[in-house]
């Protein structure tokens, strides 16, 4: 997290440094006074540059490590990593998740396959959502052991499983995944008008500078006419 002074710290750390029943922090390093916003030290800001760098690392050192267990049965080795889920399957688990419907489709790749990997090449084999903050903002402001995995439609914010038994009881939920998808629809569709919109106003663009040059040359025409006309009345006159 980012204190008012700029410096950053894990949460373990500051919660250290806070002293029980006071509403600031004093960094250590500067000792400068940073007020907590709601008296917790989740409410400080992240660090995201910081916290993305954390994850990465310990998602790589994670898929690139020998020793690491199965995360699913913690008993077998294992073979493959689903970046969705983050977790290390061994064969068993592997197939278990394949065969289910809900999780068949997440993304994932095996460990035979990172073993000879450089860290840019791993690194690009991770989903995109490991490198936006939305990733890092998972955890529940309310509920620090729950990940906000459900969208309540009636308040338009992600919500966690505690919640929607309590401030949000009988509101209309569903699955964050759900709600990206709505979203990226909505979007995708909003583009689409959106397009054909300034593909129809570059029509009417192109017609009004049409227009525009017919009238320039059209008046170009008369001041012609005029001029002509004119000439030729002078010369009558002078004739006179």
């Amino acid at each position: 997290r980012v204190l008012s002074c700029l410096h950053s710290y894990c949460v373990q750390c500051i919660t250290k440094l806070h002293i029980e029943d006071t509403t600031f922090i004093i960094c250590p390093t500067c000792n400068h006074s940073t007020t907590l916003p709601t008296g917790r030290v989740t409410s400080l800001p992240r660090n995201i540059r910081l916290s993305q760098e954390t994850k990465l690392d310990t998602v790589l050192s994670k898929v690139t490590s020998s020793s690491s267990p199965c995360d699913s049965c913690d008993e077998n080795s294992p073979i493959a990593y689903c970046t969705e889920c983050d977790q290390l399957l061994c064969n068993v688990c592997w197939d278990a998740h394949q065969k289910l419907k809900l999780l068949r489709s997440h993304s994932s790749f095996s460990l035979k396959e990172a073993e000879n990997m450089s860290r840019d090449r791993l690194i690009k084999m991770l989903p995109s959502s490991y490198f936006s903050s939305s990733f890092l903002s998972r955890t529940c402001p309310y509920h620090d052991d729950q990940t906000l995995d459900l969208y309540c439609q009636q308040c338009i914010i992600p919500v966690c499983i505690k919640c929607s038994g309590i401030s949000h009881k009988d509101h209309p939920v569903h699955q964050v995944s759900q709600q990206i998808i709505q979203n990226k629809e909505e979007i995708q569709q909003s583009l689409e008008q959106f397009q054909l919109v300034n593909q129809n106003l570059k029509k009417v663009i192109a017609a009004g500078e049409e227009m525009k040059e017919k009238i320039k040359a059209r008046k170009n025409e008369v001041d012609t006419t005029i001029r002509q006309a004119f000439a030729k009345l002078q010369h009558l006159l002078q004739q006179r």
